[in-house]
């Protein structure tokens, strides 16, 4: 079963099609498309709304119909004719609409007239998600003869029906004002909804895509675009291995005495049962030159290299991986011309307490953006250890290379 998507097209590629079709790879969907006009617009301003002719919409809309089976149709910028000739497929095909009612860009650029065919057109949605502002325009309109969900939209978002709230979906704030987070909200409900999740969860997962598309934005002249990424855990657990083959294919040597180990986690993680690590190390054998992996990858271990990433991930989003390796003052001298590093010192940690969390956060406390290293020089007992960060076990273990050929190891 296809998913439809009939939006405008944003030259710019942060919002619209481009931005929805950016979300349905990322989830290996492959929607259908029809274009309803064209918005010249940027992070700066929106230049103008070019809808399509009513003959060329209906040409579009034929062309997919005649050939593909249609359930669920997200629907953002249209037009009033548009909405009028989407009405009558309504009638004719069961269809699922999930309308992002785009009122006015973020840019404060009027988008769509409240006429009485789109105001129709929304009450025969089965979910629209509305931001609180467009809520509060339309919530006059929506008599007690709606019967569909209500997605209010912001930090927190609320699920209503029937004037009842059904659920909270608690968010995270993040300072930064991105071009097509409403396009990649609702696009990616719309994308789980047809590959069998029911809607509280799917709309939990988009959540979670949504912020990650934040994070992950891509920065621009004037702001910041929409970059959808959707990690799962087998997501995490595929590029986990991926780290492992490239370690083997580097012939990787920088293993202290404790051994070292990987961790990933996913996006957002609430706790250690979101963080994929080994059950073992990864470990030298010295007759070979070379090391051997022990044990599995797992989520739930509780562990300090853990615990190291989780306390990393609360500070730095992005930051979802971390490896540690040997130290070494040849790298030490070497490394931070080409990275961002930063110390603590295990002398000085408290008594009380996890040493991994309190030497992250000593090391991070004065960080402006995510770190590549964090090194402590030991104590006694306690073998000194170099730690790498990435967004994901791919980049760090090619952080790792790097290192090692700067040191010539």
């Amino acid at each position: 079963m296809s998913i439809l998507i009939v939006a405008g097209f944003d030259p710019s590629g942060g919002a619209g099609i481009v931005a929805d079709v950016k979300v349905c790879k990322e989830l290996n969907i492959n929607p259908k498309v029809v274009i309803s006009s064209i918005i010249p617009q940027n992070n700066l301003r929106v230049y103008n709304n070019y809808p399509l002719s009513e003959e060329n919409i209906k040409e579009q809309l034929k062309s997919v119909f005649e050939e593909f089976d249609i359930k669920y149709v997200k629907i953002g910028v249209i037009s009033e004719e548009c909405s009028k000739i989407l009405l009558k497929y309504i009638k004719n095909y069961d269809l699922k609409i999930i309308l992002d009612p785009v009122l006015y860009s973020s840019t404060n650029y009027k988008l769509i007239e409240i006429s009485d065919s789109y105001l129709n057109l929304i009450k025969n949605s089965f979910l629209i998600t509305p931001n609180n502002g467009e809520y509060n325009i339309l919530k006059k309109y929506l008599n007690d003869d709606f019967d569909g969900y209500i997605l209010k939209t912001g930090i927190d978002d609320v699920l209503i029906k029937n004037n009842k709230i059904l659920k909270v979906f608690k968010g995270k704030k993040i300072d930064r004002e991105v071009h097509g987070t409403g396009c990649v909200y609702s696009t990616a409900i719309t994308s789980f909804l047809s590959l069998g999740y029911d809607l509280e969860l799917a709309i939990k997962e988009a959540k979670r895509l949504t912020l990650s598309s934040i994070v992950y934005a891509e920065k621009t002249k004037f702001g910041y675009n929409s970059n959808p990424k959707y990690i799962n855990r087998k997501k995490v657990k595929y590029n986990l291995l991926e780290a492992i083959e490239y370690l083997k294919k580097i012939n990787f040597k920088l293993i202290p005495e404790v051994g070292s180990n990987i961790a990933e986690c996913l996006f957002l993680p609430e706790g250690y049962k979101d963080v994929c690590t080994l059950t073992g190390r990864i470990i030298k054998n010295k007759k070979e030159n070379s090391f051997y992996v022990v044990g599995e990858f797992e989520f739930g271990i509780n562990s300090h290299i853990t615990r190291l990433l989780l306390t990393a991930n609360k500070l730095f989003p992005e930051i979802r991986a971390c490896m540690n390796i040997k130290y070494d003052d040849k790298i030490i001298n070497i490394i931070e011309e080409h990275f961002n590093v930063s110390y603590f010192d295990r002398k000085k940690e408290p008594k009380d307490g996890s040493t991994m969390v309190w030497g992250v956060k000593e090391a991070l406390k004065d960080k402006k953006r995510p770190i590549d290293i964090i090194y402590d020089t030991g104590d006694i007992g306690k073998e000194p250890m170099i730690r790498v960060f990435g967004r994901d076990s791919l980049e760090v273990v090619k952080k790792v290379e790097k290192i090692g050929g700067l040191a010539g190891i």
